[in-house]
């Protein structure tokens, strides 16, 4: 559930919110004065506050600015009517999430508090290192797992976490890079300010240009008002920038210049602007590779290469796993409302012997699954997805061929399958059954049509009839891990 505050003189409008973000999906609180919005907000902190820029007792920097001191890291998303827009971008300047023009746009405004609400988790969701004997809480993203490797990777956040430097998080889709770089922040100097997270493998490139630098308006079709970036927006605290290895050339060039000056134009501006804010970055492939293929700027690597943390894959720490297992037990059992005491011998045989193709996110998904069909108080091999019982991994690695069938070929994916899965996900309580479906579809057509082709991008592309870069940002979405040999095409 989004808990929502809306601050606005407008009756109309508050209706309309309160019709529009029903619950159980959305709680929608309402003030129809500034000072009536900052006591509910102090009384029931909210995770989206969306403030109309002209209320009867404050201006709506004034209302901002209270709203701001009394905790910054709540997203504030201004509402603003023709020629106040001036007062929406000096907020956003200091602070606030973005702005919308009235007359509100349902669509726009979904899409921009499912934004700030997830900016808001990742910023309050607490992602801890392990001590001993600690049990964590619930809501807390807790780095698990005691080999080598991950000891290692204990020691290294614990390093650079309170010195003010760039880091670079290497490992593969699906390790927890994004809970290595929260715990960076979180056990930084930096702590009580904002982190922002972007994916640069989700993005086109020019919608990425302007996510992280921000335009001016009438910079490009569409660019119908004037847009504060991501490096403005957190420069006083964190910005995390995943999967940087997928930037194009002059998206690189251009974060070497942020990394050198800490100064940057927003697209079609000519205001130098200035950032103090600090660069952790993440990629799942080979840098070095990359440089030696002419696709990567050794000068950018170099730059971000400041302090690097290797996240080893789940399929080499698999003296983890049961820690690893009993901890998704405890943590989902409670949100599925599912008591489990544990794992049977036979099922955790089938779990170490797995390759792990997703790492820890496909992990979660096989527990999530597995108390979902639990009948019992221990998860037997039956509740496990067939994938692990069977031994089936994704993962594309060089160029081997498919796995060999003994003549049979693997079973289709069905209609009655499809609605299985269906049917399961609506037991579970699922309300994104759409895209959780396709998503499962959309995996095991690309990981198979990367075999067939031997792990060649470029072919693969072109068999499954889409970009190479909208190809990579799928495997990346789906954590479908690729390992490439070094002869594989190049576009």
């Amino acid at each position: 559930m989004i808990k929502l505050l809306i601050i606005d003189d407008e009756q109309a409008i508050l209706e309309c919110f309160r019709y529009g973000f029903p619950a159980p999906e959305f709680e929608v609180a309402t003030a129809r004065t500034a000072q009536a919005g900052i006591d509910a907000f102090v009384a029931a902190p909210p995770d989206v506050v969306l403030l109309d820029v002209r209320l009867p007792d404050l201006s709506g920097l004034e209302a901002f600015e209270k709203l701001h001191r009394i905790d910054p890291k709540t997203p504030v998303i201004l509402m603003t009517g023709h020629g106040t827009a001036a007062t929406a971008i000096e907020a956003m300047r200091m602070g606030a999430f973005d702005y919308i023009l009235k007359p509100l746009d349902v669509d726009v405004i979904t899409d921009l508090i499912v934004s700030a609400a997830e900016t808001n988790h990742m910023m309050r969701t607490p992602a801890r290192l392990p001590a001993d004997g600690e049990t964590p809480d619930d809501g807390v993203d807790l780095l698990v797992g005691k080999c080598a490797a991950m000891q290692e990777v204990y020691r290294s956040i614990g390093r650079v976490a309170p010195k003010d430097v760039t880091a670079l998080i290497l490992g593969e889709s699906g390790t927890g890079k994004e809970v290595v770089a929260r715990a960076i922040y979180q056990y930084s100097q930096r702590a009580d300010e904002k982190f922002l997270a972007i994916n640069c493998a989700a993005i086109p490139e020019q919608l990425l240009e302007s996510e992280l630098f921000g335009h001016e308006k009438g910079s490009f079709t569409g660019a119908d008002r004037k847009r504060i970036g991501k490096f403005e927006l957190a420069s006083d605290g964190t910005l995390f920038l995943d999967e940087i290895g997928d930037m194009t050339p002059l998206m690189q060039t251009k974060i070497l210049r942020v990394l050198q000056d800490q100064t940057f134009e927003r697209v079609g501006g000519s205001e130098t602007v200035t950032t103090r804010a600090r660069l952790i970055a993440a990629t799942n492939r080979d840098l070095e590779q990359a440089i030696a293929d002419g696709e990567f700027r050794s000068d950018l690597f170099y730059r971000l290469n400041v302090y690097t943390i290797h996240l080893p894959p789940l399929r080499e720490r698999h003296e983890d796993l049961p820690l690893l297992v009993e901890h998704f037990l405890r943590r989902f059992g409670k949100e599925l409302g599912r008591q489990v005491e544990g794992v049977a011998p036979e099922a955790l045989a089938l779990l170490t012997d797995y390759a792990w193709p997703g790492n820890v996110r496909e992990l979660q998904s096989v527990v999530k699954h597995a108390l979902l069909e639990a009948t019992g108080p221990v998860i037997v091999p039956a509740f496990l997805p067939p994938s692990v019982r069977e031994g089936r991994d994704t993962v594309v690695r060089g160029h081997a061929a498919a796995p060999e069938t003994d003549g049979e070929e693997p079973p289709a994916l069905s209609a009655q399958t499809l609605v299985e899965q269906v049917r399961a996900r609506l037991a579970a309580g699922s309300h994104e059954v759409f895209a959780e479906v396709v998503g499962d579809a959309e995996r095991e057509v690309i990981a198979e049509v990367i075999r067939a082709t031997g792990g060649n991008l470029t072919q693969a592309a072109k068999r499954l009839g889409i970009s190479r870069t909208t190809l990579r940002s799928k495997l990346a979405s789906l954590g479908i891990s690729v390992e490439l040999a070094a002869h594989v095409d190049r576009d």
